[in-house]
């Protein structure tokens, strides 16, 4: 049986990180004997065309893809691709949006044969032996298909009350180099569910209202193996609320700290689930950002979207970080419902107050109701206009709701009022680097250095010019120097910029010189060399 999982691109152009779910199911599907493969389009440029030569290549019985709401659209297209490549495969897809929109999703796009509900790991290895072995899938449970117009949703599936019983993510299946190119922090998890009820959010439904949690051991020798195979040093744990159980995170910060992990992290938490002593601990264990869903300073808003918070009790949380030497951030959606003018200045005000007290960072997002929320089903009972029933839109970055008091101009005057201050800010951040700032210089070099890697990314451009002359005649100082030329001219940039950007990324090994034919060929690093290479000495740049 061979199986592959599609990473589905993304968008917009912001720092991807290496799909944790679909390196859960690769992990679980390997475990159980069976062929996988991740074919991921995060960090390259999707085209129909690459996913057919994968199609070609590998032949695959079983394609999954997993989504979000704003992506849904194209991961349907991609199993559209799979399936008219060979109507054998068997398309699967999984995710928040299609666990609560079954009927659309299957209805609209008759090309997929079966939908993932939920949690996946268990669901999709027994359809995956299903499928193998010619049964029907009527038994597999946490499923939904459809037969003609008629859609079938099984019985659900039951959760995974042990965590521990999961293998590792499958991560040597990703492409590790280019996260590492962008230096992005890997993901990990230490437990799975959320107890909270806020209506904006499905992750209760999604994974459950039960908290299960991961033995502290095992997270941190998962985060021990992550160090030693790909030289991470950044980390962002995605609990929902990696603070909930002060006794299971004081147990994963004592173990980090007894290893003597030096590793920086993120998480997220919640203003009434943190304390001075856990926070100082965190900090000490290596904690650098810490993120609070704070959505609005209005008490009636926050009472009615179920946040149970207050904007005291986040003056405290915050306080409470930002003593420890926590970096913090906090996050806000414009357009909730009550929403007004007033009260939007209000968050405003408020995210700036944090700011200037504690020195704490803010963002702004405009409210994107998502398929299995409660402001979704009942979006009418809390005088929620939905303006859009474009997925590809529901990206928080625009207005797609608005309130009686409310209108989605409204909407985008407040944003605008936010935007203008990030404007202002990196206009404050660039004269203090001219005028000779070391912190806000590597603010903006790394800014920089992120942008040409994603542009070498989403155009494929290392893949169309890496291929250099015969390897009896050109040596690899000249490679890197050819390399650099080439790119340079193709991204319109200074030959001198070009040569450093290009050694930087030999030097960190993310891209490596090999034999091809009878030359000669830059390529990414492939994730089993990067484990290998992560253990020998550094690679040294002819431009160091």
């Amino acid at each position: 049986m061979r199986v592959l999982l599609l990473s589905t691109p993304h968008p917009l152009e912001e720092s991807p990180l290496p799909p944790l779910s679909l390196s859960y199911l690769a992990g679980v599907l390997a475990q159980e004997g069976i062929e996988v493969r991740i074919l991921d389009f995060l960090v390259t440029h999707y085209h129909p065309g690459k996913l057919r030569r994968e199609l070609e290549e590998y032949r695959p019985q079983l394609v999954g893809a997993t989504c979000v709401t704003l992506n849904y659209p194209i991961a349907r297209r991609m199993l559209k691709v799979c399936k008219v490549f060979d109507p054998h495969i068997f398309t699967v897809i999984g995710g928040p949006h299609v666990t609560f929109a079954l009927e659309e999703t299957l209805l609209e796009s008759p090309w997929i044969d079966a939908i993932v509900i939920g949690e996946g790991e268990r669901t999709l290895v027994e359809l995956a032996r299903a499928v193998e072995e010619g049964k029907g899938i009527h038994q597999v449970n946490g499923i939904a298909f459809a037969d003609g117009s008629i859609v079938t949703k099984t019985p659900p599936q039951a959760p995974i009350d042990n965590l521990d019983q999961l293998p590792l993510p499958a991560r040597e299946l990703l492409p590790m180099a280019r996260y590492r190119a962008l230096g992005t922090p890997c993901t990990v998890i230490t437990s799975r569910g959320c107890p909270f009820s806020c209506i904006f959010c499905s992750g209760r439904r999604m994974f459950g209202p039960k908290v299960r949690f991961r033995s502290p051991g095992l997270v941190v020798d998962e985060i021990e193996k992550l160090q030693h195979d790909f030289g991470l040093a950044k980390l962002n744990i995605v609990d929902d609320t990696f603070t909930l159980n002060h006794n299971h995170t004081r147990a994963v910060c004592e173990e980090m700290l007894r290893r003597n992990l030096k590793i920086e992290w993120s998480v997220f938490a919640r203003v009434d689930r943190i304390s001075e002593d856990l926070a100082q601990l965190m900090n000490r264990a290596g904690c650098e950002w810490l993120l609070f869903g704070v959505e609005s300073a209005d008490e009636g808003i926050l009472k009615t979207i179920r946040k149970g918070i207050t904007p005291e009790e986040v003056r405290r949380g915050v306080k409470i970080a930002a003593g420890a030497g926590i970096n913090v951030f906090n996050s806000f959606i414009l357009g909730l419902p009550g929403e007004s003018r007033e009260t939007a200045h209000k968050s405003l005000s408020f995210g700036d107050e944090l700011y200037q007290k504690y020195g704490a960072k803010y963002g702004f997002h405009m409210l994107s109701p998502l398929p299995g929320t409660e402001i979704y089903e009942r979006a009418k009972d809390y005088g929620i206009r939905i303006l859009s029933r474009n997925w590809a839109r529901y990206n928080a970055n625009e207005p797609i709701t608005e309130t009686a008091t409310m209108t989605r101009d409204m909407v985008k005057e407040a944003m605008s009022i936010y935007n203008r201050g990030i404007e202002a800010a990196w206009d404050d951040i660039k004269q203090r680097a001219k005028d000779g700032d070391a912190e806000c210089a590597e603010i903006i070099e790394g800014k920089e250095r992120n942008e040409f890697v994603w542009a070498l990314l989403q155009g494929d451009i290392i893949e169309k010019l890496g291929r250099m002359a015969s390897a009896a005649t050109l040596n690899p100082c000249d490679a890197e120097s050819e390399l650099a030329r080439r790119v340079s001219e193709k991204l319109g940039i200074d030959i001198a910029l070009g040569q450093r950007r290009i050694g930087e990324l030999i030097a960190k090994k993310v891209l490596q010189l090999e034999s091809k034919g009878n030359g000669m060929c830059y390529q990414w690093t492939d994730t089993q060399k990067l484990k290998l290479t992560n253990k020998v000495t550094p690679a040294v740049s002819c431009q160091a």
